[in-house]
């Protein structure tokens, strides 16, 4: 198991046992791709998986605006956006 710091907060390669089924697998294919210092997954839908809001802080998005930032996350999440109402998406390259 991998795990980095951020801000005293932790984050693994396995996800939190909190999260819904939904969140870990977006959780899961999120971590895989960016290595992330800090990723938060929430369901805003009330649970039923039609709405995600969304924060990654990576090194993979150094030197990238965040048009490009949002374009790798939302290409890495292609096939479950298709099945959303929406994306609330947050991203940060780390220092």
């Amino acid at each position: 198991m991998t795990h980095l710091r951020f801000n005293s907060t932790v984050v693994s390669s396995t996800p939190p046992a909190s999260l819904n089924e939904g969140e870990k697998h977006l959780y899961s294919k999120l971590f895989e791709k960016f290595q992330p210092t800090k990723l938060i997954v929430e369901d805003i839908s009330g649970g039923c998986g039609s709405m995600y809001q969304v924060e990654v802080v990576s090194s993979a998005f150094k030197d990238l605006n965040m048009v490009k930032q949002h374009r790798l996350v939302n290409e890495t999440l292609k096939e479950e956006i298709k099945g959303m109402h929406g994306i609330r998406l947050t991203t940060k390259a780390t220092a």
